[in-house]
C-alpha cells in the first residue's frame, strides 16, 4: 500500500506535492505538540481550587512518622538460665593416721663364739686353756687355768663377778677395764669371774666344782669380738 501512495503521489504536480508537504509538516508539528502537553500535563500534580478561589497544589503525602520506640535494652528481660545443679560437698576425710614409728631396734647382743666345760687340772697337761681358739686350745698356762689351791690364774684379764645378773659382754668389759692388772682369784663352786683373752676378746667362767686342790671344773662362755 505504501508503494501505492508513493506513486500517486508521483504522478501529481508540483502544487499538489507543495501542499501535501506543507500539511505533512502541519501535522506533524502538531502531533508533537499535543505529546509536549500530555506529558507535562501528566507529570504535573492536579491543582484545584479553594474557597477564595485561589488555586490549590495538592501537598505530597508524607508517611506518618513512626512514634513507636525500640525496645528498651535495659528492660529487656533476659532469658531464664538454667540453674546449676546443687554442689554436693563431700563430707571430710577422716586424718590419716599418723604413720607408727618403727620400734626402737634392740640393742644387738654380742654373738657368742663358744660356750661349754672345761677341766683345770694341775695334775695332767689341761691346767689350762687358751679361749681364742674354737674350741680352746689347751695350754700350760693359757687365758684361764690353774696351779692348785682352788686359785684360778689368767695371763690377761681375770674380775671376779658380784652381781646376781648374768653377766654380759658389755659389762664384763667395763668390769675388766676397770680393773687392769688383775691375774689371779681365789674361788669356790659358784663363783664367777670375767675373763679377757690374749687376742682382746670378752669371755666368763662359773666354778661348777672343785674335786680336789688340784683341779677346778668350770663352764666358760667367750664372744665375738666387737
Amino acid at each position: 500500500m505504501a508503494a501505492r501512495l508513493l506513486n500517486w503521489f508521483r504522478s501529481q504536480d508540483t502544487a499538489v506535492k507543495a501542499a501535501l508537504i506543507g500539511l505533512t509538516g502541519t501535522l506533524t508539528a502538531a502531533l508533537i505538540t499535543a505529546t509536549v502537553t500530555l506529558t507535562i500535563a501528566l507529570s504535573r500534580p492536579a491543582t484545584g481550587t479553594d474557597a477564595g478561589g485561589r488555586t490549590t497544589t495538592p501537598t505530597p503525602s508524607t508517611p506518618a512518622p513512626d512514634t513507636s520506640f525500640p525496645d528498651d535494652p535495659t528492660s529487656t528481660t533476659p532469658p531464664a538460665t538454667a540453674s546449676p545443679p546443687p554442689t554436693t560437698t563431700p563430707p571430710p576425710s577422716p586424718p590419716e593416721p599418723s604413720p607408727t614409728p618403727p620400734p626402737a631396734s634392740p640393742v644387738a647382743e654380742s654373738r657368742v663364739r663358744w660356750h661349754g666345760t672345761l677341766e683345770l687340772n694341775g695334775d695332767t697337761m689341761t691346767r689350762g686353756w687358751w679361749l681364742d681358739q674354737t674350741p680352746p686350745g689347751s695350754a700350760v698356762n693359757g687365758d684361764v687355768y690353774t696351779e692348785g689351791a682352788g686359785v684360778l690364774y689368767s695371763d690377761a684379764a681375770l674380775v671376779a663377778w658380784r652381781d646376781s645378773g648374768a653377766p654380759t659382754h658389755d659389762r664384763c668389759a667395763t668390769l675388766l677395764n676397770a680393773n687392769r692388772g688383775l691375774h689371779t682369784l681365789d674361788v669356790q663352786v659358784g663363783d664367777r669371774a670375767c675373763v679377757g683373752t690374749w687376742d682382746g676378746r670378752v669371755g666368763y667362767v662359773e666354778v661348777t666344782s672343785v674335786p680336789d686342790a688340784e683341779r677346778i671344773d668350770v663352764t666358760a662362755t667367750v664372744w665375738e669380738r666387737q
